[in-house]
């Protein structure tokens, strides 16, 4: 992440990958402050996000492979962009990574001051490591790691009993991750994961197996601001089970999510949050953290370095007032230090969302709404036309997870409960209620 150049240069704003939930608030924190904004991509997503009628950026600059931050280089150069480039962030979870040394490599060639620029984010299996040895006081779940193929494996799948969770090191949004009961089941979700392909069409290869822990699933949303945390929202998950129709295994999806404001989460939380980044290492940028809580206590699942997707970014704006996108815009550009707006009270001060699968969901909603209770029912249109056959491949996993949406309901509420139990019973076929 890079602080702006004093140049007469105009101001760039690149973003690596793109959002899938139809937000792009990066896009609208750019143009509150005149810069030109930049949208790397692969070829086919961007006709795909086309045809979805996404907003369109100043530029959009296809490129065959945006986790090489060399071809995403070379795509800047190639147009004009690099020296004026001020800034860069990932769009999306796939292209964290490549966003982070893309941003190291443009250092100089900005003449922008670089903000932490020795910092590379790790994948799951590096955030394991990386609490383990610097926070061990930090619960997780018994885990063990491996390649696929590689010789090691065998012995490492002997050290996690059933049931455990098997997913990919460098996977997103729930992609590619089983809860299995047996050896059999696992082999299965292994063979599984070896046949699907990362967003951008990279084969899964580093993989991860961990206990399974059963409680609540949260997610804390935060920015880092020169080393600290500072929390938005801690969110409560609305998680569903869905069985692979050819195999029978299940997997998760986050159906929705109750915010509450980041200042009234438990002292334990928001120590968690900074263990995570104390352990990381990172110390400027948007952040979340994924957790299960149960009587044992809050154990880490998994860490991103970005803004959540799955409409969260709304979320946390109508939950505490906060514009996340345009607060990570004003840390990294060296605008302002961090300001958390003070907690709501009153029939606000929780909100909840859900993602419909379903007209009848929807109309759930709608009930809700005519029976006194505050909130929206939005409905998203339905999927784009057919993709050229060349572009299937490399779509293949975000039509796996990201269409066959109908739309979303939130509500308003005084309590997490009153707008749990409001959601819980406009999905509660999802939920097995």
């Amino acid at each position: 992440m890079l602080l702006p150049s004093k140049s007469p240069t105009p101001r760039v704003f690149v973003q690596v990958g793109a959002t899938r939930d139809g937000l792009d608030p990066y896009l609208d924190a750019a143009r509150q402050r005149g810069m030109r904004a930049l949208l790397i991509e692969t070829p086919a997503y961007l006709r795909w996000r086309q045809q979805l009628g996404r907003r369109p950026f100043d530029e959009e600059l296809p490129v065959a492979h945006p986790a090489r931050a060399d071809e995403v280089l070379q795509a800047l150069e190639s147009h004009g962009h690099s020296a004026g480039t001020a800034l860069v962030l990932a769009g999306f979870e796939r292209y964290v990574s490549s966003a982070f040394t893309l941003a190291a490599l443009l250092g100089p060639r900005a003449r922008g001051h670089q903000v932490d620029g020795a910092f590379r984010p790790v994948d799951k299996w590096g955030q394991r490591d990386a609490l383990t040895r610097k926070r061990p006081e930090v619960l997780q779940p018994r885990y063990a790691r491996f390649t696929l193929g590689a010789p090691e494996a065998a012995e490492a799948l002997s050290r996690v009993g059933f049931p455990q969770v098997i997913k990919p090191s460098n996977g997103g949004g729930g992609l590619g991750v089983f809860l299995v009961e047996d050896a059999s089941q696992r082999d299965q979700a292994l063979t599984r994961l070896g046949a699907l392909a990362n967003y951008d069409g990279s084969p899964f290869t580093r993989v991860l197996i961990e206990e399974f822990i059963d409680g609540r699933e949260h997610s804390l949303q935060g920015l880092a601001w020169e080393g600290r945390a500072y929390l938005l929202t801690t969110c409560e998950k609305f998680i569903t089970h869905e069985v692979t129709p050819d195999t029978g295994l299940r997997g998760f999806r986050e159906a929705g999510h109750l915010a509450t404001h980041g200042a009234q989460a438990a002292p334990a939380l928001r120590a968690l949050a900074q263990a995570c980044l104390d352990a990381t290492g990172y110390r400027q940028g948007p952040f979340h953290v994924d957790i299960i809580q149960n009587a044992r206590g809050a154990f880490f699942v998994e860490m991103g370095f970005r803004l959540s997707g799955g409409g969260l970014v709304a979320l946390v704006e109508k939950t505490t007032g906060m514009k996340w996108a345009d607060m990570v815009f004003e840390a990294c550009l060296g605008e302002r230090a961090p300001e958390l707006a003070p907690v709501r009270e009153g029939p606000g001060a929780c909100v909840g969302q859900v993602t419909c699968t379903s007209e009848d969901e929807l109309r759930a909603g709608e009930r809700l709404l005519s029976q006194g209770v505050r909130g929206e029912v939005r409905r998203i249109p339905p999927p784009a036309p057919s993709s050229p056959a060349a572009d299937e491949e490399t779509l293949a996993s975000d039509k796996l997870r990201h269409v066959g949406f109908t739309g979303r309901i939130t509500v308003y509420g005084r309590t997490l409960d009153s707008v749990r139990h409001a959601l819980a019973g406009c999905i509660s076929a999802r939920l097995g209620a």
